[in-house]
């Protein structure tokens, strides 16, 4: 799903307002959380996005568990209410400098562009929904 700005969501998504988002930024694809469409954007280049899409096609960043059922009414954390030091930081082989990575934080999925620290906080819902769209091959063609 598009909307009138660009941004681009999985059809997994539902209504489109609980998601991971993109838009093509011209060298790659912005990303973002639907829920802060003011919030930070990570601003990964083809060498970055390229490689992550395809590992998440391969199944690199899948769930380690199915994620819970949807509740509603909880806020979701910031990066910095989540354990994020000693947690183990995931990314697609064959990736240069410039990594997505994403890890998993309890009952919510981080995702940075290394080497900033700037960090999207998802929910596991919100994860399955983008992995699902990317299996689907919804997001080639931001390649």
């Amino acid at each position: 799903m598009t909307d009138e700005q660009g941004w681009i969501t999985s059809s997994r998504t539902g209504s489109g307002q609980q998601c991971v988002q993109m838009r093509p930024n011209g060298t790659g694809v912005a990303l973002r959380d639907s829920k802060n469409p003011s919030g930070p954007q990570l601003q990964a280049g083809a060498d970055a996005w390229c490689p992550f899409l395809i590992g998440a096609k391969n199944g690199y960043f899948e769930l380690p568990a199915p994620p819970p059922a949807a509740t509603g009414g909880t806020a979701k954390p910031t990066p910095e209410d989540l354990n994020l030091i000693s947690t183990n930081w995931l990314h697609a082989p064959d990736q240069s400098d410039a990594r997505l990575l994403i890890a998993f934080a309890g009952n919510h999925v981080a995702m940075r562009l290394s080497p900033t620290a700037e960090t999207l906080v998802f929910t596991l819902g919100e994860w399955q929904a983008w992995l699902d769209g990317a299996k689907d091959g919804e997001f080639d063609h931001l390649t």
